[in-house]
């Protein structure tokens, strides 16, 4: 898991955008045919549109203030590792990360965010083209990544 990541993971709120995005972008493979496609069936928006409306009032729900204040954390903590990877420490840079990795796991407004976007984390991966990343759980960086 990257700095990028990390970040990611404390602002699961570009899933509301994420669609969006997504479909402004033609990925490499995709046929553009076929992506419109999947775009035109109304049954397919629909569902999107609720899932996008359920995911709205799920966020909702959370205090702005503690999400702001992960958003702040993630940001400090990505400064932090920035700054340890320009002064050549690498090991030291790992260790911040994976201990802000381990905080945001278990965070329970991150574990909110990450449940109030699980469904459209689960329709978007249904999707070829579509990468969420910092939403679904993914490995701990290494030492081959953290400083790349």
């Amino acid at each position: 898991m990257s700095v990028r990541t990390i970040l990611q993971a404390a602002i699961p709120l570009l899933l509301l955008v994420s669609p969006v995005l997504v479909a402004a972008q033609q990925p490499p493979g995709m046929d553009p045919a076929e992506m419109m496609r999947r775009f035109q069936d109304p049954a397919a928006m629909q569902r999107m549109a609720a899932e996008a409306e359920a995911t709205q009032q799920c966020i909702a729900g959370i205090d702005q203030a503690k999400i702001e204040a992960l958003q702040a954390r993630g940001e400090a903590a990505a400064k932090e590792i920035e700054t340890l990877c320009a002064a050549g420490k690498k090991k030291e840079a790992l260790s911040r990360a994976l201990e802000m990795s381990s905080e945001m796991r278990a965070d329970p407004t991150v574990q909110k965010l990450r449940e109030c976007t699980k469904g459209m984390t689960e329709m978007m991966r249904s999707m070829p083209w579509a990468q969420l990343p910092g939403v679904a759980d993914e490995p701990d960086p290494t030492d081959r990544d953290i400083c790349s």
